[in-house]
């Protein structure tokens, strides 16, 4: 998917070798080419699951047909684990089946969790949100920018639809951030991309409110704060 394909693109300029796992794109991309017969980019899920050190999920929640994703992470998916990968939900909470991610974390077939959607919000397992390393309340796409996005894409298609003819349509600018260019020059080189990346967002803070009060799950994310993208900020003092 849309998001998939961006976090893809991030890893390879971080030097990470990706694993791609999309079999409806496969079928699809693989199909129109060379009537098939050119080398897919994707693997199995059975390679994902003895390579990877770090499992990502982007799909959409599919109840049914042939790709279904509902539990895609189940009891089994994660007994079969090679490396104790760290897994990260921030698509929909019920491709991974919270009771299996929560055993798989005791019984150590996984080494971490970043989880921001959860099956059964805003009744999350209070358990599982503990033994999480990064808990937050469905606010993965939750930026400034993406609302800002997504309210200029919806006007943009009433306009078209009702043939209203308003055209441009504008919006507010966005207000910068409190610290909208990151100085490196004290940072160490090995550190300078993660401290640049936790100055524009650090979700720790959002950890310890929601572990601290999981039944303000709603209040938070009706009161989150404003965050801006990686867009809106400049980097002086880098090291290349």
């Amino acid at each position: 998917g849309n998001v998939g394909s961006k976090v893809e693109t991030a890893c390879r300029k971080l030097g990470m070798r990706v694993l791609l796992n999309d079999p409806p794109r496969e079928e699809r991309e693989v199909g129109q080419k060379s009537g098939g017969m050119e080398k897919s980019v994707f693997v199995d899920l059975e390679t994902v699951k003895k390579e990877a050190d770090i499992i990502t999920l982007h799909t959409p929640l599919t109840k049914s047909g042939k790709h279904k994703t509902y539990h895609l992470a189940d009891e089994y998916f994660f007994d079969t684990l090679d490396k104790k990968p760290f897994v990260i939900n921030s698509c929909r909470g019920s491709v991974v089946d919270n009771p299996a991610m929560k055993k798989a974390l005791k019984t150590g077939k996984i080494t971490g969790a970043v989880i921001d959607c959860w099956e059964n919000e805003p009744d999350i397992d209070r358990e599982l949100l503990q033994m999480a390393d990064i808990a937050t309340p469905h606010i993965a796409g939750y930026s400034a920018d993406g609302k800002w996005t997504a309210t200029k894409m919806s006007l943009e298609n009433l306009n078209e639809f009702f043939e209203l003819d308003v055209y441009p349509i504008k919006l507010m600018q966005l207000p910068q951030p409190n610290n909208p260019v990151i100085d490196l020059r004290e940072v160490e080189l090995d550190y300078q991309l993660a401290y640049a990346v936790w100055q524009t967002y650090n979700p720790m803070m959002e950890t310890m409110n929601l572990k601290a009060d999981p039944d303000k799950f709603y209040w938070f994310r009706s009161n989150y704060p404003l965050r801006r993208e990686y867009g809106a900020y400049k980097v002086k003092n880098a090291d290349s």
